[in-house]
């Protein structure tokens, strides 16, 4: 991607949502994603859109601010899960969704075709600057929040910022509901630093190492846009998010609707159950959900790969937000998250070990994430689908292994599985 074609897919998005229409922007902090941002802020004007520029903020901040401000998009840069070399560029409907995967194909076929329609030079959009939405977005999330529990407990929480910036609006959120906190990774990442959207594996053991010497509640990493969060609990163990899926649907009244997306381990089904909730599973990507959780009224939406939407806040997946309702849900249940986790029983899994470095299981699941459409993502670890069996790849946490894992009651999986571990075998081989 460059200026010029970042430029001609403004364009195309501009005369899609029409002349005189708003459009929200936002990036991380990556240089390219500022780069590529602009210009494509430069083609919505060019068809006489005009757009409020956030600067560096969050996607959950663009996504609010859609819906705050009636624009008729929004759209957000930042670095990818897995290659440094690549921008995701997410567009936010009119209702705070991410679009389809066949509105973003329609998006592509204009693009490809140069169709767009552009201003006359007096009818050019305007862009006007607005730092503030950290503070709308903050005052927003606070009000969301029962404080009263987190103020009386005082917890202490460990934030990862990831370098993404979060850092310049979730201190405000959590210093406003009455948590104590300690930041890592805050602001601007350094010049020598790889980016990527997910936390790294070594940020995690660190976090396990500090949540024990501080006494801290949990830690939480967030990913660069601040749409996904990871958490480790109290005794320093980084909760799988299938596990934390599962205490998710903890956090609900019973009675209530959870969507989740297909790819999730079954031991939501068997909480939900317990909990007594309607639990409905969603084909796709958080976007799919979010739809799901609107047409069908649903309480809560949450995916395998750290994201959960909470409707009556926003229609985006927020990891600012979750982080916050965690700590309320604690601090008015008076549970330790380690006992949650202790409380959810094992999944039955098939699992293979291969044996692989710390480079080499990131190129691994590099490979695998850039070869599937249909993928779940989170630190060290991808979830694909092969026919109908999900297959999960992810790294040990302290490096050395790679895992091949699929559901052990069902026998066509376990084939699967079986010639996965080989091929992705021969994949380390041949990157040794």
């Amino acid at each position: 991607m460059t200026p010029e074609n970042s430029a001609e897919l403004g364009a195309v998005l501009g005369t899609i949502v029409g002349e005189g229409a708003l459009v929200t922007a936002a990036r991380d902090y990556y240089p390219p994603s500022r780069m590529l941002k602009r210009s494509f802020t430069a083609g919505l004007m060019s068809t006489g859109v005009s757009v409020i520029d956030f600067h560096a903020a969050t996607l959950p901040e663009v996504a609010f601010a859609v819906k705050r401000f009636g624009a008729k998009a929004g759209v957000h840069f930042s670095v990818t899960p897995f290659n440094d070399n690549s921008i995701q560029v997410r567009i936010i409907d009119s209702a705070g969704i991410e679009i389809t995967g066949d509105r973003l194909e329609d998006i592509l076929s204009m693009f490809e075709s140069h169709h767009a329609v552009r201003a006359i030079p007096t009818r050019i959009g305007w862009v006007t600057y607005a730092e503030y939405i950290h503070d709308i977005y903050a005052s927003s999330a606070t009000s969301y929040i029962d404080s009263a529990p987190i103020t009386a407990k005082e917890p202490l929480v460990l934030v990862d910022m990831n370098f993404g910036p979060a850092s310049e609006v979730f201190p405000n959120i959590l210093s406003s509901i009455g948590a104590r906190f300690i930041g890592v990774n805050s602001g601007r990442p350094p010049p020598n630093l790889v980016p990527r959207q997910l936390p790294s594996l070594k940020t995690l053991n660190m976090l396990g190492e500090l949540c024990k010497a501080t006494g801290a509640s949990f830690a939480v990493a967030l990913s660069s846009d601040a749409s996904h969060a990871y958490f480790i609990d109290d005794k320093g163990r980084y909760v799988d998010p299938d596990i934390f899926l599962a205490i998710v649907a903890l956090m609900i009244p019973q009675g209530s609707r959870l969507a989740i997306t297909d790819s999730a381990s079954r031991i939501v089904d068997a909480i939900a159950e317990k909990n007594k909730l309607s639990l409905i599973r969603v084909k796709g990507i958080a976007g799919d959900i979010a739809r799901g959780v609107r047409r069908l009224r649903v309480n809560l939406g949450a995916t395998d790969s750290g994201e959960v939407i909470f409707p009556q806040f926003s229609l985006s997946p927020d990891g600012m937000i979750l982080t916050a309702k965690l700590l309320e849900m604690l601090s008015t249940e008076e549970v330790r998250l380690s006992t949650l986790v202790e409380a959810i029983p094992e999944a039955s899994l098939y699992t293979l070990e291969l044996e692989a470095d710390q480079s080499v299981a990131g190129k691994v699941l590099d490979a695998v994430f850039l070869e599937h459409t249909e993928v779940a993502v989170a630190p060290g670890m991808v979830k694909y689908r092969v026919g109908e069996t999900w297959v999960k790849v992810h790294q040990d946490l302290d490096g050395g292994k790679i895992y091949v894992s699929v559901d052990s009651s069902n026998k066509a999986a376990i084939e699967i599985a079986k010639k996965e571990y080989e091929r992705l075998g021969e994949l380390i081989e041949s990157l040794k």
